[in-house]
């Protein structure tokens, strides 16, 4: 690592890169040196990369290797320190080009240079500030306006200004009302869709540019989009323009959104993944009633009308079948909050739940279509209403998941929604004892005694929703082995609660055995009697 900070000749280009294809070719060693090392590294490097430095003596290739050593130093914000400076920042500007009255230059060295911004925006928040300092934005914008720009920096400038627009930053506004970002995103987002809609999605350019492809540059944009719509704003504006439309300054990009749900191929085993969940997070920035007509285009066929209704339903089912498999209290289901993958299914579905709920609480047809996919009325009533491998269980077994808490409340809220919000209609499709957690957080008291049955010719369970002449025998009617039975099922979920680690509880089976309450039953004594 000492051998290129030490070179004496540093202009000479043969040695040079001899020198960063060696540190290149141990790159796990470059990640791992000390760190006075590292710092010294860098400051070498910033200085022969500096307008006025050596590197005016290189070519192309050699200041595209000092940059990818740079880049390699910089994923890890340790020993960075001049780096991320006005300096560094400035000096790895001037490799991008974006300052130059020249037209833009799109080639390898402005691709490094631009990763290693990218880098340093995501590490460290307060380099954002030199971004909006030399004015970066609007060159950016201007570049994106090339549509004969390469995916891969199409990527990262979409990278960037994503990055510049997590939060309410001064370059949001700018964006939206005098950079044309929204015709930026509309021509983007229209071209990768064309793109992906076909047959074979994979494009010259995608295959070239590897591994950025024309999928993740969508992804980006679409992300960039949501920080747009969630950042814009447009209240402290709306005070001083009078008359401004902000409500429709979006508008043109719902039907290209709403046609990455129908028209991309979706991913598999998982549908929810990007760029579908992006596009959904957009939409829930989107109001339904002004554009019915384009949530649900006329059609001779109400499921063409629809179809982004079933498609959403579509995804929700094969999520949810993958989050709960075949029992919500089983371990690597529901309970546990995550799959055999390691996913985050109470961060990933509920997105989807919430979009599901905007469509049913605005159009009429659109919650009748829903409610009879999702709680259909010929619910099987032969087991409680959360057992048995219908998705309608599936959904209402997770209303009381403790590991998944903003599913839990998201699908609770869709369920009573589809029910018209009415107390007593949700407690038959679902139970009280399943309802009763959601009714008390809207202040909705409303004990099992008072649940109407009316809505069935047999008599229900108020609790489980069960018909009563299907429930199992009540504790005293039981055998001894029935009750056993049961105390080990009772044990098993305890000991899987206290696994979660999320609270302290002690089991009462346990408890009771080491005090003598339950003695254990020997098949062995009833047979010697």
């Amino acid at each position: 690592m000492s051998s290129y900070i030490s070179l004496e000749n540093k202009s000479d280009i043969e040695i040079v890169s001899s020198v960063f294809t060696s540190l290149l070719a141990n790159q796990v060693e470059l990640t791992i040196i000390p760190l006075k090392i590292k710092e010294e590294l860098i400051s070498s490097l910033l200085t022969d990369l500096d307008e006025n430095g050596v590197q005016q003596k290189w070519n192309d290739n050699v200041r595209l290797l000092a940059l990818q050593t740079l880049k390699i130093l910089g994923r890890d914000a340790n020993g960075c320190g001049h780096l991320f400076t006005d300096k560094g920042f400035k000096i790895l500007l001037t490799h991008t080009k974006l300052q130059s009255t020249e037209p833009k230059s799109d080639t390898p060295v402005t691709q490094e240079s631009l990763t290693c911004i990218a880098n340093m925006l995501l590490l460290k928040e307060s380099t954002r500030d030199l971004f909006d300092k030399y004015k970066c934005i609007s060159s950016i914008c201007q570049f994106l306006k090339d549509n004969g720009i390469s995916i891969k920096t199409q990527f990262l400038l979409s990278r960037i200004l994503f990055l510049m627009t997590i939060k309410p930053q001064p370059a949001v506004q700018p964006l939206i009302d005098n950079l044309g970002i929204i015709d930026i995103l509309y021509n983007y987002i229209s071209k990768h869709l064309e793109q992906l809609s076909l047959p074979n999605s994979s494009s010259k350019e995608d295959i070239n540019s590897l591994p950025i492809t024309r999928i993740m540059v969508l992804n980006e944009q679409l992300k960039l989009l949501f920080n747009l719509m969630m950042n814009d704003p447009k209240i402290e504006r709306d005070n001083l323009v009078q008359g401004s439309n902000n409500s429709n300054k979006f508008e043109k990009l719902l039907l290209p959104i709403l046609n990455i749900l129908l028209k991309v191929p979706k991913s598999t085993p998982l549908p929810l993944s990007p760029p579908h969940s992006h596009a959904i997070h957009a939409l829930l920035n989107f109001p339904i009633e002004p554009y019915k007509s384009l949530w649900f285009p006329p059609s001779s066929s109400k499921k063409e009308q629809y179809r982004v209704c079933f498609d959403l339903i579509d995804m929700f089912k094969s999520m949810i079948y993958i989050a709960v498999k075949n029992d919500p209290d089983k371990e690597n289901a529901a309970a546990g909050g995550a799959s055999d993958n390691n996913l985050d299914f109470d961060e990933i579905i509920t997105p989807l739940v919430v979009l599901l709920r905007k469509l049913a609480d605005d159009d009429d047809y659109a919650k009748i279509l829903i409610k009879e996919e999702l709680l259909p009325d010929n619910i099987d009533r032969s087991k409680p209403l959360e057992k048995g491998d219908s998705f309608s269980a599936r959904l209402i077994g997770l209303m009381t998941s403790v590991m998944l808490p903003h599913l839990k409340d998201s699908i609770s809220e869709l369920l009573f929604i589809l029910c018209n919000q009415d107390a007593n209609l949700f407690v038959h499709h679902v139970g009280y004892g399943n309802a009763a957690g959601f009714l008390l957080s809207k202040n909705i008291m409303m004990p099992p005694s008072s649940y109407n049955t009316s809505h069935s010719d047999k008599p229900i369970n108020p609790v489980t929703g069960q018909y009563c002449e299907n429930e199992p025998p009540s504790l005293s009617n039981m055998t001894d082995e029935e009750k056993e039975r049961e105390a080990e099922k009772l044990f098993v979920l305890f000991e899987r609660l206290k696994k979660t680690g999320v609270i302290d509880v002690v089991n009462p089976v346990e408890e009771a055995i080491k005090s003598g309450k339950i003695q254990e039953y020997k098949e062995d004594d009833e047979d010697n009697d």
